[in-house]
């Protein structure tokens, strides 16, 4: 793979694929989680990072989220190499923040200075589909991506909390600023969300649904309650983190507009019992003592005061 051809190829390591059908059209949109540093660049990488700023955008470029038209003929299946909804979705790709913490200081960085908008998405983990035919992306280990120059760096304790360290994986914060938690510190606030991705519509752009929580996402597995809401249950993939589900506010009609149905609700955290039952704890700013905003930048450490209680 070379870097021209970078954004044009299908990535690696995937765990998170659906199928969508649109009239006559088969869409699959699926994840690519990491990239092989020394299977992609086998002569330049050094210790298993990038070597240059190009190495590192060709890392990113393969990496992310790909929709793609499939059909089957008589040799069987094979991509439709010329259709008009194939589309990759990279590290670098422009996707809009949504939902509660949308616009909050948390989320402001140097590429966006009103925090409505992230570059990229990152280690995206298992999958989800949503009942009006959307494709749910989990950001699973982003901390990985970024690190600092400065290794004299204080790390927060929010950055502690979410395994932001001082070396990256890849080693981009090298070659890249984005990733230096040194010079743009909430840069890992904009990663760790689940993002909504319209396979249908190639023109559409991405939304992070803030509503669902900050974590390591693995999965997002909806389901319609009685009342017509719609719930969404995730898990934290990390040992000892929560299980964890949202609840809208408002009730899906099939047809009907779908745009907010996951930015407006409530967040849960499981709580477990001895006797093998268990709890569904609210995060709210009433039970946590943290703003909205805060709460789900940092669900996990809203899900440790709430169970504390």
């Amino acid at each position: 793979v070379t870097l021209a051809s970078s954004e044009r190829v299908f990535g690696e390591n995937t765990d998170g694929m659906e199928l969508f059908v649109v009239g006559n059209h088969q869409i699959i949109a699926v994840n690519q989680e990491y990239a092989n540093t020394k299977t992609n660049l086998p002569k330049t990488h050094v210790d298993g990072k990038a070597g240059s700023a190009d190495d590192a955008q060709l890392l990113r470029n393969l990496q992310g989220v790909a929709v793609i038209e499939v059909t089957e003929g008589e040799e069987g299946w094979s991509v439709v190499v010329d259709s008009p909804f194939n589309r990759r979705i990279t590290h670098d790709t422009e996707i809009n923040i949504s939902g509660p913490a949308a616009g909050s200081d948390l989320l402001k960085t140097v590429s966006d200075a009103s925090g409505m908008t992230a570059r990229g998405t990152m280690n995206n983990c298992g999958a989800g589909k949503t009942p009006w035919g959307t494709y749910l992306t989990c950001e699973e280990n982003f901390n990985g991506y970024f690190g600092s120059t400065d290794e004299t760096l204080v790390r927060t304790p929010e950055q502690k909390r979410y395994g932001v360290g001082l070396k990256g994986r890849y080693g981009y914060e090298d070659f890249d600023e984005r990733f230096d938690i040194s010079k743009d510190p909430n840069e890992p606030n904009t990663q760790g969300w689940v993002v909504e991705i319209d396979p249908t519509d190639p023109d559409s752009v991405p939304n992070k649904r803030t509503a669902l929580g900050r974590f390591k996402h693995e999965n997002a597995a909806c389901a319609i309650a009685p009342d017509g809401r719609v719930v969404v249950y995730m898990g934290d993939d990390e040992r000892g983190e929560f299980l964890y589900k949202f609840v809208s506010d408002d009730v899906y009609v099939p047809g009907g507009d779908t745009s907010t149905l996951l930015d407006n609700g409530t967040l849960y955290a499981a709580k477990f019992l001895e006797n093998g039952s268990g709890q569904w704890l609210a995060l709210t700013p009433e039970t946590t003592g943290m703003a909205q905003d805060e709460l789900l930048v940092f669900a996990r450490i809203a899900a440790n005061t709430r169970l504390a209680q």
